[in-house]
Formats: structure tokens, sequence, C-alpha cells
């Protein structure tokens, strides 16, 4: 099934992330210089204002820090009531990412990784609860 919504706009930042998560992969950044990780990807380190990044990809479980269930039927195509969840990446300290999850939401639940197919052909971060 397809998430609908609207597509991302790519930039030349946040190209990498798009096309790790068309191959099914999940990246982040990580600073070469002070090794700190960041998420969205913005090309510039948040801790040390370096701009030598690289990419390197999430390994798990996360973490729940947070999350809704929405209820509302926001597009023609959208099945609802489906859950929206902020993880913490624990082997990647400082990032949180946001997905959709799958299973029961639980504050403090681990989670597993992966994508699924997006609005646009994109694929959008997704989670599975363990």
């Amino acid at each position: 099934m397809t998430v609908p919504g609207i597509p991302p706009a790519v930039t030349e930042e946040t190209a990498p992330f798009w096309d790790a998560a068309r191959e099914g992969r999940v990246v982040v950044e990580r600073c070469t210089a002070c090794g700190a990780h960041g998420f969205p990807p913005r090309g510039i380190c948040r801790s040390c204002r370096g701009r030598e990044m690289e990419w390197v990809e999430v390994t798990g479980p996360g973490v729940v820090y947070s999350y809704t269930v929405n209820h509302q039927r926001w597009l023609p195509d959208l099945e609802v009531p489906y859950t929206v969840a902020l993880v913490d990446l624990p082997a990647h300290p400082g990032v949180r990412i946001a997905g959709r999850l799958h299973g029961e939401p639980v504050i403090g639940g681990e989670v597993d990784f992966g994508v699924e197919e997006g609005p646009g052909g994109f694929a959008v971060p997704s989670f599975r609860a363990r």
C-alpha cells in the first residue's frame, strides 16, 4: 500500500537520504570532525558547524519518544486511524526521526526501522513495534 501525501521537496542536502530510502535504508548525517549525528539533513554539523558530513545507516532498535494517533482523514485515500511516532535512535545520539508506526504504540517501546512506499514514488521512514 502506498502512503498518500505530498512528495518531499528534494534538495542537495536531502537527496542522499531519499536515495537511501529508495534502496530500503534509513540514513543520517555524521560529522567527520566531531562525530555528532544529525537529522534532518542540513549539510552542516549542529555541534561544531563543520561541513564535512558523511552518511551512516541507522542501526536499531529505535525507542518511541512520542506518538500521536490520527483519526482525521486529511486525504481521500488516507486510511484512519494511523499512528505517527517520533523515535529516538540510541545508536545515533541526538537523532529523532518521525514516521508511521505499525503496531501498538508504547512510550519507551522498541521499534524496528524500515521504509514504505510514499507519495510520488518516494520511500518514507516507518517503524514496526517489537
